[in-house]
């Protein structure tokens, strides 16, 4: 992947800025191509790639991903400080649930641990199946009538663990499915694609992994729970579409 190089005057396409090239000292480069920037198979932005190096509109590429910009002081700022400490836990619940591929903060207290978290993807019914087909071939099986599987992509990144020096420990069994109408799903074992979620992180580090249910043809829209207490109330909460 070629670099993105940050140097642009308030949304002006850095290859059209005459104040921002000669301040790179690329005031006279040649351009060597115009390159198109899409995401998920839009058209978001161009680039000019100059030396090798592509320049591109930040802002419009911090808003098509999802990430504040901020200018101050002759220098850009990717991801607001003030934002992030207001996506707090408080900000994702069971009636204001998180958005698919939007991050959210947690202080999981039962695990000892704290960071971020994102369901990043949701497989379900025939592409699910599809999915654990590839992943199971002959060993899988679909569910019984009246269900489907639900595969949710999770990413964790751990900022802080209690014990220090110790990791978090990642279990798939503490992301809980929850029905549309309010009913947990019990605890499933569910043969989610490679990788789990369930593994062992040192703080400062992430880890992205799969948990899989078997969910009710006619739930249309589970949620996904995280870091609750024990009697159900806090934590963090996903929707699955």
């Amino acid at each position: 992947m070629k670099k993105f190089v940050i140097g642009f005057v308030s949304g002006a396409m850095l290859f059209s800025s005459v104040t921002v090239l000669a301040a790179s000292g690329l005031l006279g480069q040649k351009v060597q191509s115009v390159v198109t920037i899409e995401k998920s198979g839009v058209k978001i932005a161009e680039g000019a790639v100059i030396n090798g190096s592509i320049y591109a509109p930040v802002q419009e590429l911090a808003k098509a991903t999802g990430t504040t910009v901020t200018i101050k002081n002759k220098k850009v700022t990717l991801g607001s400080p003030a934002a992030l400490a207001t996506n707090s836990v408080t900000a994702s619940s069971r009636t204001t649930p998180t958005e698919i591929g939007k991050s959210v903060n947690f202080n999981y207290k039962t695990g000892g641990y704290s960071g971020t978290v994102a369901v990043t993807q949701v497989l379900r019914g025939a592409a699910a199946w599809e999915a654990a087909k590839e992943q199971y071939d002959a060993f899988a099986s679909e569910p019984e009538a009246g269900y489907e599987y639900l595969f949710a992509k999770i990413k964790v990144s751990i900022s802080k663990v209690d014990k220090v020096g110790a990791t978090a420990d990642l279990n798939q069994f503490d992301y809980k499915l929850i029905s549309t109408s309010g009913t947990e799903y019990g605890a499933q074992i569910i043969l989610a694609p490679d990788p789990s979620i369930s593994t062992k992180v040192y703080a400062g580090s992430s880890h992205e992994g799969w948990v899989g249910y078997k969910v009710k043809t006619s739930d249309v829209s589970p949620l996904i729970a995280f870091s609750r207490n024990y009697d159900g109330t806090g934590g963090v909460w996903f929707k699955t579409n």
